[in-house]
């Protein structure tokens, strides 16, 4: 897929590369994503990894889907599994990039996964029309 750009801004949004890990762990605010957890995901046929460059070259957002087959939902279903930007448009712009992706690969639902002190993204899918739904989360590093 081409670059295209974001409605409303001076973004375009590509694939992320190998390159991008430093500008994702800045984005991410972490620098503990290991290269090769990175390498693995964007090399990973069920999921997208974007980023949004300004007009610059700098990259200022990123979003990452994953995908997976529902037998219980009847198809394809997508996982929002983390949005970031500079500035609230470039992230709506993302959310709106990931939902078209998705429909693109056949999905019928997008969920997505908000981590507790991540407003932006929760406060940008409210606004989006999302709801919270019945999707369930445990921390299997935790030993159970």
């Amino acid at each position: 897929m081409a670059a295209r750009v974001l409605p409303g801004s001076d973004c375009r949004v590509r694939r992320g590369r190998r390159h991008d890990l430093g500008a994702v762990r800045t984005l991410l605010g972490t620098d503990d994503l290991p290269p090769k957890v990175f390498r693995r995901l964007l090399a990973d046929l069920g999921a997208d990894v974007y980023v949004a460059e300004d007009a610059g070259g700098a990259i200022v957002g990123l979003v990452s889907v994953a995908y997976a087959r529902s037998l219980v939902r009847g198809g394809a279903s997508a996982l929002l599994d983390g949005a970031r930007a500079a500035h609230p448009p470039i992230l709506e712009g993302l959310i709106a990039f990931a939902e078209e992706r998705a429909r693109r690969r056949g999905c019928r639902r997008l969920a997505a996964w908000v981590e507790p002190d991540d407003g932006a993204l929760r406060a940008a899918l409210l606004k989006r029309g999302y709801h919270p739904g019945a999707l369930l989360t445990t921390d299997l590093a935790a030993g159970r």
